[in-house]
C-alpha cells in the first residue's frame, strides 16, 4: 500500500514500505517512475529536472532514475552522455 507524501505541478512522491516512489505525471506511471529509499534523495532528482542541472557523481541506478522521470529528451540525453561515460571509465 502506498500513501502520496508529495505532490507539485509535474511530480508526485508516494511513501511505499521502506522506501518512496517517485512519479512524474507527465508520463505514465509504468515508463515514468522510480523507486528510491530516501525522501532527501526524492526532493534532489525533482531539483536537478526542475533546474536542468546534472549530478556531480551518482551510481548508474541515479542516473537511470533521473532518465526514467525526466520528460525533457535534450537533458535526457545530458543525462545519457554520464551514464555511457561511466562504462568507458
Amino acid at each position: 500500500m502506498s500513501i502520496q507524501i508529495y505532490q507539485n505541478l509535474n511530480f508526485k512522491i508516494y511513501k511505499v514500505g521502506h522506501g518512496f516512489i517517485i512519479h512524474n505525471t507527465n508520463k505514465n506511471f509504468q515508463n515514468g517512475h522510480t523507486h528510491v529509499q530516501k525522501y532527501d534523495t526524492c526532493m534532489i532528482m525533482i531539483k536537478l529536472i526542475k533546474h536542468k542541472a546534472l549530478p556531480r557523481s551518482h551510481s548508474k541506478y541515479f542516473l537511470e532514475s533521473l532518465i526514467r522521470i525526466s520528460d525533457d529528451n535534450e537533458y535526457i540525453k545530458r543525462i545519457m552522455k554520464m551514464y555511457l561515460s561511466q562504462d568507458n571509465a
